[in-house]
């Protein structure tokens, strides 16, 4: 059996109804009046060899496609409608579904070899249509709708395994749609004219295989208008969609995760997202998504993690996606969509030959490849895009900080499917099944201009440095290679594991740099990242990531100060990391009362002692990273691995470009952590550096007498002080009153704990070139028992 229909047909055989349509005689019409209305019992099973939407002469496939009960899918599923005509003349249809099961064999392109998969969905469920006359004279029709499906699973499989969903239940309510004409230039369609769309979803569980990710649950409301017309990005059919779509303001709206009872959760929050031609393209080899623009806005005020009394804050973000020129390249913002798995081509990878140190990303990429073939099930990916600009803000006590300036750009391709994994690499356990995510020859860019404290009106500054601790960088142009897999369960219960291997080559780092792009660049950079067990899991006081077992080597080309392609070098720098139960926890709550400038439990000794008192307020963000450096030997794949430091520099040079080990080195080699227990050491203690972080008001004082940079004056020591809570305009005030203190400007307040107990470096080398061999200039160090805090708060100069 084949069919081929239109994408009309297509949507009427979605309705159950129609699968058993008979005549109805003239002596049975006798006896239906409007009133009355009519009932209709449908029993049906459909198998279907192929739908075919063709376009432009490609075809996208959906094969093998059944239709039956949840029980024996061949057996006729029951359903039942009544159809009735209210007084207004408004038709009602409300529909019944008796457990249905539905199954696709396969997705394809013009007959592709490979498919994206086979899915399953299993659900029951009813319905309630109204369609009438329109109240507005825009609207051809308009109609309310109401759905209800209960203990549902959707199934996607690939490859023998399988992610799915469990339990579902969906509530959708469309308060009135009305649908229209719609006109842009010369072109006509139809207007879908969205007045309120509230639905409410939960989970059992998202399950890779019979394993529990965790389980999900919200509501939301939407509202917004879109434009249908025909005609895509290429040929002459295809579609186009304009929208704008609208989160409604609702203190009901949410989204929560659970992992063993604890909560991610987001609540109170409402958004906007305009796209603007978003085209729809079958191709010969995959299908074609695109937009010219999109930009959006969203705003979520409640936000916890684990912890159900403090919350985090809130967080505001913005957005603007258009096509843009980059140097002499134009990038648009483009998805192509392939069925199956396409691999990349091997030899135009970086290997390990070409890095040295096992840092090639070629030798990772075959093996994650390896035993697929142009038959496997799966889904392949090209993209560009252009950020053109972005911010987002972090709201702490009505206090706000804003990552400002956000850009980025970029293209590359990636993988996805579903197989067989055993993370811990013990053959007497059962192949898990994971989530398989390859991505090849990403070429990218981003920057972060800096931070505005308390608007967006604010002038720029300094503290996005801070997110190094958290290997977040500030600026940076790369090309990355990176192969993950994704298997369920954390360290207990629900949750994620990740193992994968990443290369990051060719790339410039802004280690910190202002708006204008000047700072410190790590320039030249090869990076390659290993990650083992490195599991995420929701507990009652946060978010907790433990790494099992990390190995890296970042080797940098040249350290430079000032331009990244003109500024002063200091070297060569090569940092290799080696640590195995390091972890990494982000709570609820920052800093809280602290005293500034002196050490002291409450505001009275603070201020005996010297120093400031500081109440923080109850929202903020505590990260805690223990990083346990291990000492020198295997990794779980077999290489060596150690932790060291390695400076160079006076290399010699060739049309210019410096050669790597011609300098004179010095090497910090073999330094790792323990508890210092002697024979009965364990690394459990590590390097420990905790964060809290809040936003609050700090003393900004003048440097020096006379007008600063905006022409307000005032004398050397005075403090700076905002005239009202619009935080734009200021004076300097030699002694404020306690009122005036509440107008300090906003910083971004960071206290901070550095701590370890046994830090050891086994020796401390020094290379010349001339000899083969580093020479030891110390032998042995070791620091103990080091625990430092501080206080910092980055705000403007002035």
């Amino acid at each position: 059996m084949f069919i081929r229909l239109s994408p009309l047909t297509i949507l009427m055989l979605g309705l159950p109804a129609a699968a058993g349509l008979k005549p109805i005689s003239d002596t049975e019409l006798e006896t239906v009046t409007g009133q009355a209305g009519i009932s209709i019992d449908t029993s049906a099973a459909l198998t279907i060899d192929e739908l075919a939407y063709i376009q432009d002469g490609n075809q996208l496939q959906v094969q093998d496609i059944r239709i039956g009960q949840q029980a024996d899918i061949s057996q006729a599923v029951l359903t039942r409608q009544k159809v009735d005509i209210e007084a207004d003349g408004t038709l009602r249809i409300a529909t019944e579904v008796d457990p249905t099961r539905v199954t696709v064999g396969a997705v394809r392109i013009n007959d592709s070899s490979g498919s994206v998969g086979q899915y399953r969905l299993d659900y029951s469920g009813n319905s309630l249509v109204r369609i009438g006359p329109s109240s507005d004279p825009d609207n051809y029709l308009e109609g309310s709708f109401q759905t209800a499906i209960s203990d549902a699973e959707l199934v996607w499989s690939t490859n023998g395994s399988s992610l799915s969903f469990d339990d579902i239940g969906f509530n959708a309510n469309i308060t009135r749609l009305g649908i229209g004409e719609a006109v842009r230039g010369n072109q006509t369609g139809l207007n879908f004219d969205l007045e309120e769309f509230a639905y409410s979803f939960s989970s059992g569980g998202l399950k890779l295989g019979d394993v529990s990710l965790g389980t999900f649950s919200g509501e939301l409301a939407l509202s917004g208008d879109a434009q249908l017309f025909a005609g895509g990005r290429l040929g002459s059919e295809g579609i186009s969609l304009d929208a704008n779509i609208n989160i409604l303001q609702n203190p009901d709206n949410f989204v929560r995760f659970t992992d063993d009872g604890n909560d991610l959760f987001m609540g109170d929050f409402n958004g906007s997202l305009n796209v603007s031609n978003l085209t729809l393209d079958v191709e010969n080899d995959s299908l074609l998504l695109g937009f010219d623009s999109l930009s959006g806005a969203f705003n979520a005020d409640r936000i916890m993690i684990g912890d159900e009394v403090n919350p985090v804050g809130a967080i505001q973000l913005d957005f603007l996606f258009t096509d843009g020129v980059r140097g002499t390249t134009t990038y648009s913002n483009l998805v192509r969509l392939f069925p199956g798995i396409q691999k990349p081509d091997f030899s135009t990878l970086p290997s390990d030959n070409e890095l040295g140190g096992g840092r090639g990303s070629r030798e990772y990429a075959q093996r994650f490849y390896a035993g697929l073939t142009d038959e496997s099930e799966g889904a392949s990916v090209t993209a560009s895009w252009n950020l053109q600009s972005g911010n987002v803000a972090y709201i702490d006590n009505n206090r706000t900080v804003i990552f400002s300036g956000f850009d980025s750009y970029g293209s590359g391709a990636a993988t996805l499917d579903l197989r067989q994994f055993d993370h811990d690499n013990n053959p007497s356990t059962l192949n898990k099944s994971a989530i398989a995510v390859g991505l090849n020859q990403v070429r990218g860019s981003y920057s972060i201009d800096g931070l505005k404290v308390g608007n967006r009106d604010a002038p720029l500054q300094g503290g996005a440095e801070l997110l190094l601790t958290l290997e977040v960088f500030q600026a940076m142009d790369f090309t990355l290679d990176g192969y993950t897999l994704i298997t369920a369960g954390g360290v207990s219960g629900g949750g994620i594991q990740v193992d994968g291997d990443y290369l990051f080559s060719n790339s410039n780092i802004g280690l910190s740099i202002d708006e204008n792009g000047q700072g410190v660049w790590a320039t030249g950079v090869d990076y390659d990242i290993h990650l083992r067990g490195f599991q995420v899991d929701v507990s009652d006081s946060g978010l907790s990531v433990n790494r099992t077992e990390q190995w890296s080597t970042m080797d940098i080309d040249d350290l430079r100060w000032g331009d990244r392609t003109t500024g002063t070098s200091v070297g060569r720098v090569v940092l290799e990391r080696f640590e195995k139960g390091s972890s990494l926890t982000i709570n609820p709550g920052g800093a809280g009362a602290v005293c500034v400038g002196a050490n002291a439990s409450s505001a009275g000794g603070c201020s005996a002692a010297g120093g400031r008192w500081e109440d923080r307020g109850n929202e903020g963000l505590t990260v805690a990273l223990k990083a346990a450096f291990a000492p020198e030997g295997l990794t779980s794949d077999g290489s060596t691995a150690r932790n060291r430091l390695t400076w160079e520099n006076n290399r010699d040079r060739v049309a210019g470009n410096p050669v790597n080990g011609t300098g004179t080195q010095l090497i910090f080699d073999g330094y790792s952590t323990n508890d210092g227990l002697g024979t009965a050491d364990s690394n459990d203690y590590g390097f420990r550096a905790n964060l809290n972080i809040d936003v609050f008001e700090t003393r900004v004082l003048k440097k020096s007498s006379g007008p600063d940079d905006l022409g307000i004056d005032g004398n050397v020591g005075d403090e700076l002080i905002y005239n009202d809570d619009s935080r734009v305009d200021y004076t300097y005030v030699e002694n404020p009153t306690a009122e005036q203190q509440q107008l300090r400007p906003l910083g971004f307040a960071v206290q901070g704990n550095v701590s370890f107990k046994d830090f050891e470096i086994n020796q401390i080398q020094l290379k010349h070139p001339d000899v083969v061999a580093p020479q030891t200039i110390v032998s042995g160090a070791v620091l103990q028992n080091f625990n430092v805090t501080t206080n910092l708060t980055a705000t403007p100069i002035r």
